[in-house]
């Protein structure tokens, strides 16, 4: 059960930030931008020189009407390659040379996080996305088979069936075509020749993407962008796209995640039901429907209705768990019942005594609900309310006579002792106060009275004892 120091507590949703691979999928999903992605998938791939930078270049976020400047920056660039290309060159000589050529003629600075394509035309900076994509354009238009890789926290290009396994490009790095080779270098500055040398890439966990995926990419770093920032709606939407775009697995698992973590955000922000909606939006097809997102759909359900009952509006509370009663799993489901029924009793505790009130204290305990140390503590605070109105009324001998009415369990709470203590003195006051009156009166005998029916009632109370042995030598 969820609870701590009389208050529910509201449980914490963690916030996920992932990197994801692209793997075979497909599914449709909510959330999604107006960015036309859905005619690409149907394109098959390869897709064109033209398909390709179009896709791009939406995916690093431009509108549809923002395109044609940037169209036309590429045409340039397409149109200035062909002059580094001969016809006596082969396939990998003429891939070589356009890496070369976008180093020395487009590329200027590497950014780690600079994964849009239009950057990259306007001020020549890239990262490895970027860079690869830009590559695959050029080459592409050349009529060259180059593909997408990723690995962990890189991405390069690859083309397949040169040589025994295919070759590697490293598009960040002008020499980075067949890292591991030794490549003979003129400088155009110093007109210096030499030997430069890349290191092969060690990519364990490679794998090898289509067209749609590689752009896929470009929208998976905008998205760790915008959750590093806590921009998760934005992100979601991202997610969302490129689901739609790719309908890889991961992509799929990377569009759920969002989900978690723009739900965790609602959490935050004690918005339970909205994050309820926007995960209920986000099943696709409730059979497929991860489970952990199951779990924080009904942790939201139990958040709502514990704020509720931390406000004592258990009226709220119940009715958010019969309207989300689909939403919550079992076990949540009977913790929250379990709560509005211990704050249940604590509230009613603090009003006017019931004895059926009491019964119910006893049956929770006896069904688990709560501890017998709990019951027992709440029966006597109950106890103690009419016994405190009886005393402040001047009537402690009735609030005493109150207090012992209470059962054996009630009697073993330790408040209850110290409140019975407090009462019983009292009351042994009220009776000295008396026998002291009758004397002053010349009332023996009925001092005598009183004496003995306080005795009958606290037999060994000091007070009345003293007054005992002055009364009856």
């Amino acid at each position: 059960m969820f609870i701590k120091n009389k208050t529910a507590t509201v449980i914490i949703l963690l916030l996920l930030i992932v990197i994801i691979s692209p793997c075979s999928f497909a599914d449709s999903t909510a959330f999604r931008s107006d960015t036309p992605y859905g005619e690409f998938t149907e394109m098959p791939e390869p897709l064109t020189t033209d398909q390709l930078a179009r896709l791009s270049l939406l995916s690093s976020g431009l509108k549809e009407d923002q395109l044609n400047p940037y169209l036309r920056k590429l045409s340039n660039i397409l149109k200035n390659s062909e002059k580094v290309i001969t016809p006596v060159m082969n396939t990998d000589e003429k891939a070589e040379a356009l890496l070369l050529f976008l180093h020395n003629d487009v590329f200027t600075r590497y950014s780690l996080t600079q994964t849009y394509l239009h950057t990259v035309l306007d001020k020549g900076t890239y990262n490895c996305v970027s860079s690869a994509l830009l590559y695959m354009i050029v080459t592409r238009y050349h009529g060259i088979p180059v593909e997408g890789i990723h690995a962990v926290d890189h991405a390069f290009c690859f083309i397949p069936g040169s040589g025994m396994q295919g070759i590697d490009i490293e598009t960040t790095n002008e020499w980075g075509f067949d890292p591991g080779s030794r490549k003979e270098f003129q400088s155009s500055f110093t007109s210096r020749t030499g030997y430069a040398y890349v290191p092969p890439g060690n990519y364990k966990a490679r794998l090898r993407l289509g067209d749609r995926d590689m752009a896929g990419l470009i929208l998976q770093n905008r998205i760790v962008e915008l959750q590093k920032k806590n921009r998760h709606m934005e992100a979601l939407t991202l997610a969302a796209d490129r689901l739609a775009l790719t309908g890889s697995a991961m992509a799929r698992q990377d569009y759920f995640n969002s989900v978690q973590n723009a739900a965790a955000q609602k959490n935050i922000q004690k918005d339970y039901i909205a994050g309820i909606e926007l995960i209920s939006r986000a099943a696709l097809q409730d059979a497929d429907f991860p489970d952990f997102l199951r779990a924080t759909r009904s942790q939201l359900v139990y958040n709502a209705c514990a704020e509720a009952v931390n406000r004592n509006n258990l009226t709220a509370a119940r009715q958010i768990l019969s309207s989300q009663k689909s939403y919550i799993l079992e076990e949540d489901m009977y913790a929250m019942e379990t709560l509005i029924i211990q704050r249940d009793l604590e509230i009613r505790s603090k009003g006017e005594f019931s004895s059926a009130l009491i019964n119910e204290i006893a049956q929770a305990a006896a069904k688990g609900i709560i501890s017998n140390t709990r019951a027992a503590s709440l029966a006597a605070y109950h106890y103690s309310l009419k016994s405190e109105v009886l005393s402040s009324q001047g009537r402690n001998r009735d609030a005493y006579l109150f207090m012992l009415e209470a059962e054996p369990w009630i009697q073993k709470d330790r408040e209850y002792k110290r409140l019975i203590g407090i009462i019983r003195n009292n009351t042994a006051i009220e009776y000295h106060n008396k026998i002291v009156t009758l004397l002053n009166e010349n009332k023996k005998e009925d001092a005598v009275k009183i004496l003995q029916e306080g005795l009958e009632l606290i037999p060994r109370n000091s007070l009345l004892l003293q007054d005992k042995r002055k009364l009856v030598p």
